[in-house]
């Protein structure tokens, strides 16, 4: 942004010869970008209008070193008494000073509207005023002053209005200011490189809208800053090169929304803010800065759904119903390791695309329950799981990567089963029935998708157990039978026999000893094609442990 500057030349009226006027040149660098003028109005008239109680007029006017505390001077009162002025017009005024424009301690009641005006050299400042109005009008003004002060400002109206004025000021600090109107309008502000400072400030119930702000100084402080109920709106807002931060913010309910801003530079904190049951958006946010954090915060939802996260986001929540990073582009590290499993209920990650680290415990932080209570479709269920697993490798959390990767298999298994019942007629659907329940049986049930060595095992002994069962009725019904083939004096009664004939053909050892006949020869080539499948199955499992 540009510096303008401006030129004054004092003349005479030539129809008042009484009267000066002032000729105002504005410049942008060498530019000449505009001229006007304007009528030349003294302080002295000005304060003598205020002795009398009228209105302030400084329409299309030019005013030079106008402060209350110089006319408490002339008139012997004390300093920070309060001055009762009753309305200001100065649309379109210039107020030029050496040192200080100083409206401090002023209590205006009536119209005010500064529209349009301009403020320029020294210090200006409204601090402690009290400003009652339907509307309090600020806007397309621009301060070109060093210091821009609204400290302690009470502000009370249907409608605050400071839309698309300029700060050209080092500092912008409205610390400790109270808003009551329904509506709050800093929309399209340029604040420019001045450092802004709302802290400890309060709204009322009512909108506040900062849409499409633009910030470029140092810090941008709303720390501790009261919003009660209604719509907070920093949509489209512009942060360049600024610590951004809304520490132990308070909004009660309503509308919290930065969608489409853009943030850029330093750290940007939410840190133990409390936004009550308010709706908070950061969709389609783009974060180019070095750190975003909500450590601490309370919130019934938090949307970044859509977002470009740049740098590190810190999600240590305290309690927050519903988080959803849907479609986000996580490019650093992303903290969701809270400590208390209560602090999330819900947590959406379709469509994420993690380029960089998330940091979050499957157990400790119930990441199952996590995603699934925040529903979708099992395809969107899959894809999640499927992330964690695939960010738990990286991160090396292997026993993590497990529990993701059967979550994921699992909802894969649903998705697959859907779709080829879908593409099947009605007289091939029993049989689709019963493949996936084959599929589910052998590759979930039996050894958890060859993450668990220890199911596979306890499911290799079911099974040495179901096809020993099998002999005995086979003996019984006389369908089949167990023969010795040596003449052994062991004397081993029908179950002995089968459970042993049942684990050498499992582990195809084949001795001998044993023979089966009958139907049992063909069950004993079924468990000995079983027993291979199921060993190489617990060497994967095992193996893939070991080498982790």
């Amino acid at each position: 942004m540009t510096e303008r500057v401006y030129h004054t030349s004092f003349d005479t009226d030539d129809a008042d010869p009484s009267k000066k006027i002032v000729s105002i040149s504005e410049f942008s660098g060498k530019k000449k970008i505009s001229e006007r003028k304007l009528k030349v109005l003294d302080v002295s008239d000005i304060y003598q209008r205020i002795d009398e109680g009228k209105q302030l007029c400084f329409e299309n006017c030019y005013i030079k070193d106008f402060s209350l505390d110089q006319y408490r001077n002339l008139r012997g009162l004390e300093k920070g008494k309060k001055i009762v002025i009753e309305g200001i017009q100065a649309t379109n005024a210039f107020f030029d000073c050496d040192a200080e424009i100083n409206f401090s301690y002023a209590q205006i009641q009536g119209d005010v509207c500064f529209k349009g005006s301009i403020f320029t050299h020294g210090t200006l400042s409204f601090n402690y005023s009290d400003i009652t109005s339907d509307t309090v009008d600020y806007s397309e003004c621009r301060f070109h002053s060093h210091q821009s002060h609204f400290e302690h400002a009470d502000f009370k109206a249907e409608r605050i209005n400071f839309e698309h004025a300029m700060f050209h000021s080092e500092t912008v600090s409205f610390v400790n200011g109270t808003f009551h109107a329904k509506e709050t309008n800093f929309r399209r502000v340029n604040f420019g490189k001045s450092r802004v400072r709302f802290q400890f400030a309060e709204f009322s119930d009512g909108d506040k809208i900062f849409e499409r702000i633009r910030v470029m100084g140092s810090v941008f402080d709303f720390r501790r800053v009261i919003f009660n109920a209604g719509k907070v709106d920093f949509r489209r807002s512009l942060f360049s090169d600024c610590y951004v931060t809304f520490e132990e913010i308070h909004v009660s309910s309503g509308k919290f929304t930065f969608r489409n801003a853009h943030i850029e530079g330093e750290d940007m904190t939410f840190r133990r803010a409390e936004f009550g049951t308010a709706d908070v958006s950061f969709d389609q946010t783009d974060f180019s800065n070095r750190s975003v954090t909500f450590e601490g915060c309370k919130a019934d939802a938090i949307s970044i759904s859509d977002a470009f996260i740049r740098g590190t986001l810190d999600l240590r929540i305290k309690r927050v119903h519903l988080l959803d990073l849907s479609q986000t582009y996580l490019y650093g590290i992303t903290d969701l390791k809270f400590e208390d499993r209560k602090s999330l209920e819900k947590l959406s990650l379709r469509g994420v695309r993690n380029l960089g680290k998330i940091i979050i415990d499957w157990r400790e932080n119930s990441v199952q329950k996590l995603i699934e209570h925040a529903g979708g479709t099992d395809e969107q269920l899959a894809e999640q799981f499927n992330i964690l697993k695939a960010n738990f490798s990286d991160n090396g959390q292997y026993t993590d990567e497990d529990s993701a990767y059967v979550c994921f298999k699992r909802y894969e298994h649903r998705v697959m089963r859907k779709r080829y019942l879908h593409k099947s007629a009605n007289w091939k659907k029993p049989f689709v029935h019963f493949a996936f329940f084959c599929r589910l049986l052998i590759f979930d049930k039996a050894g958890v998708y060859a993450t668990s060595p220890a199911r596979v095992l306890v499911s290799m002994l079911i099974t040495i157990s179901f096809f020993a069962a099998l002999y005995v009725v086979l003996h019984y019904t006389g369908a089949g039978e167990i023969v010795n083939a040596v003449n052994a004096s062991d004397k081993l009664n029908i179950v002995d026999k089968s459970f042993y004939h049942s684990a050498i053909t499992f582990f195809t050892i084949g001795y001998g000893d044993y023979y089966p006949i009958s139907f049992s020869r063909l069950v004993s080539a079924i468990e000995g094609w079983t027993g291979v499948f199921m060993m190489s199955y617990f060497t994967v499992a095992f193996v893939r442990k070991i080498l982790r």
